[in-house]
C-alpha cells in the first residue's frame, strides 16, 4: 500500500511510501524508524556510560542481548494479549514484520536481561538503568514515528489543526466515517521529549546523589505519560475483565481494562518506589554521618 502521511492538509502530498524495495526485498519505513531508534539510543548509551566509567566494550555486548530480549519480549507482550488473532494460525505469531509490538513487553525483558547481566559480572544494577534510561526513551521518541508510517495507533475523530490523515484505505474501523484523527503518537513524542531533555539536564545531580534516581524519573514520567495517551488511542490492548470482576461506577460497566495503562500505572509506581527506596537510603547515611560529627 502506497502510504499518503500528512497532519492537518497536505493529505494530496505523497510525502513517503510504506516500503524501499531492493530486488526481492522491501525495508519498511516502519522498520527504519526502530533501527534509527535503537542506533540513537546505542550512542546514548556510550555517552552516558563514560559517565559512570564503564568500558563501550561492556556496552556492546549489553546492546545486543538488549535488542534481541527486547523484541523477542515486545513482541510476546502483544501476542499474550490477542490471543485470539493468533489462535488459528499459531505461525503467525512469528511474522514480526507483520507489526504487532507493545513496548511495556520489551521493558519488562529488558529489565530481565539487565538484573541477569548485572548480577552474573557483578555490576551495579541500579547504575545500569540510569544510563539506558535515557537511551530507551530516545529509541522510543524516535520508533514512535513509525507509526505514522503505518497509519496506526491514532486517536478518535476530530477537527483540531493538528489533526492526522488517515486514508480510506488504511483505516481500519469502517464504522468511523472520518478522514481526521487524533495524532496520538505526536501526543506521545513530544511529552518524551521534553522529559528526555528534563532528565539529561539535571542528569548529573541525580547521579551524584544515589543510583536508580534517573530510571526512577524515567519510570514516572514515560508511565504517566503512557496513561494519559492511552485514552486517545482506537488501537489500545484491551483485557477483558471476568464475569465476576465486572463492576459499574456512575452506572457506566467496566467490563475490560487497557493493558497498557494498567502497566504504565505499575511502572509509575515501580519508579515512585525506587525513588523513595534509594533516596531514603542516601537520606539515612547523611544522618548518621551528622550523628557521628
Amino acid at each position: 500500500m502506497n502510504q499518503t502521511i500528512s497532519i492537518a492538509y497536505v493529505e494530496n502530498i505523497n510525502l513517503f511510501g510504506a516500503i524501499i524495495p531492493i530486488g526481492q526485498i522491501s525495508i519498511r519505513y516502519y522498520a527504519i524508524c526502530i533501527l534509527l531508534g535503537m542506533l540513537a539510543g546505542y550512542a546514548m548509551a556510550i555517552f552516558l556510560s563514560k559517565w559512570h566509567y564503564i568500558a563501550g566494550t561492556v556496552v556492546d555486548r549489553l546492546f545486543i542481548g538488549l535488542v534481541i530480549f527486547g523484541l523477542v519480549g515486545a513482541r510476546l507482550f502483544y501476542v499474550l494479549f490477542n490471543l485470539e488473532n493468533y489462535s488459528a494460525e499459531p505461525i503467525n505469531a512469528f511474522l514480526i514484520f507483520r507489526g504487532g509490538l507493545a513496548i511495556f513487553g520489551m521493558i519488562i525483558a529488558c529489565l530481565l536481561y539487565i538484573w541477569a547481566y548485572t548480577s552474573r559480572f557483578k555490576f551495579n544494577f541500579f547504575e545500569f538503568l540510569d544510563f539506558l534510561a535515557p537511551s530507551v526513551l530516545i529509541g522510543q521518541i524516535i520508533g514512535r514515528f513509525g507509526n505514522l508510517f503505518n497509519y496506526e495507533s491514532y486517536g478518535g475523530p476530530t477537527k483540531v489543526f493538528w489533526k492526522m490523515f488517515v486514508p480510506e484505505t488504511a483505516n481500519i474501523y469502517p464504522n468511523i466515517a472520518e478522514q481526521y484523527f487524533h495524532p496520538t503518537f505526536l501526543y506521545e513524542i513530544i511529552p518524551n521529549f521534553i522529559l528526555l531533555i528534563v532528565i539529561l539536564y539535571n542528569y548529573d545531580r541525580l547521579t551524584n546523589k544515589r543510583s536508580g534516581l534517573v530510571f526512577a524519573a524515567y519510570a514516572v514520567g514515560y508511565g504517566v505519560i503512557r496513561m494519559i495517551t492511552e485514552l486517545f488511542r482506537l488501537d489500545a490492548l484491551v483485557f477483558s475483565l471476568p464475569e465476576s470482576a465486572v463492576f459499574e461506577i456512575s452506572n457506566i460497566t467496566i467490563d475490560s481494562i487497557r493493558v497498557s495503562q494498567l502497566a504504565a500505572l505499575l511502572l509509575a509506581l515501580i519508579g515512585i518506589l525506587v525513588y523513595y527506596t534509594r533516596h531514603k537510603t542516601i537520606y539515612l547515611k547523611r544522618t548518621m554521618a551528622e550523628v557521628n560529627v
